[in-house]
């Protein structure tokens, strides 16, 4: 009995973790779609942002950058906020000849189409997990808010199959997740990060970046660390 409420117990903390996860990505991926709301600015503002002290550098250098802005917030905030959005991740703005809208393919294919082998393979890897994009969205399946809103939508489904009792299943969304962040994420963040970090003049999206970029790194550790514990029990 002692063996089966530790197995349940490790389950359910399984589950706490996935569900986390799939908030702060959705919350991430958001942060790329569009500018942010004069709303959803004063939300964030309102956070304890030192709840999020994780000890790994790149994430705590992040949330401190965004807590800094914020602190300071007045009521030109949003319309300077708005305007570092659309000069760099709207691509209204170039840098050295070199545009940096979040999108895989104007990093991994030298043609720089939009709609290229990059967009092609996430593409396939949603329809594979039965998802495609609403209609009318604008952006390639590989721009960064879908790349990760995809990894929120399989930490969710991940959960609820661990709750269902469909642990293999949950396994493999958990190891899919892995393999997707090592080859349709990190491929080319860095260097999204690199030109959007000569490009950003603010401290916001200079936070939201590395929190992107550690949070990423932490995470390959953290799947493979669940899929081990949920294995075991």
């Amino acid at each position: 009995m002692q063996e089966e409420r530790t197995s349940a117990h490790v389950l359910d903390e399984a589950c706490g973790v996935l569900e986390e996860r799939s908030a702060f990505y959705l919350t991430l991926a958001g942060l790329y779609y569009r500018p942010l709301t004069q709303e959803q600015i004063d939300r964030m503002a309102e956070q304890d942002f030192s709840a999020y002290a994780t000890g790994e550098e790149l994430l705590d250098e992040g949330f401190d950058d965004i807590r800094r802005v914020l602190r300071k917030r007045h009521t030109g905030t949003r319309s300077i906020l708005a305007t570092e959005w659309t000069g760099t991740f709207g691509g209204a703005e170039a840098y050295k000849g070199r545009y940096c809208v979040p999108e895989a393919s104007l990093f991994l294919d030298k043609t720089g189409l939009t709609y290229g082998p990059a967009r092609n393979e996430a593409s396939r890897v949603y329809r594979e997990q039965c998802l495609r994009l609403e209609d009318g969205a604008g952006m390639a399946e590989s721009h960064l808010t879908f790349e990760l809103e995809f990894l929120s939508v399989m930490s969710e489904e991940a959960a609820g199959h661990l709750r269902a009792g469909e642990v293999d299943e949950a396994v493999r969304l958990i190891e899919l997740s892995r393999q997707f962040i090592e080859d349709h994420i990190l491929t080319w963040f860095p260097q999204l990060q690199e030109l959007a970090m000569a490009m950003l003049k603010t401290r916001f999206y200079k936070g939201v970046l590395k929190i992107t970029q550690g949070y990423l790194e932490l995470d390959l550790q953290t799947l493979e660390d669940l899929a081990a514990e949920v294995r075991g029990a």
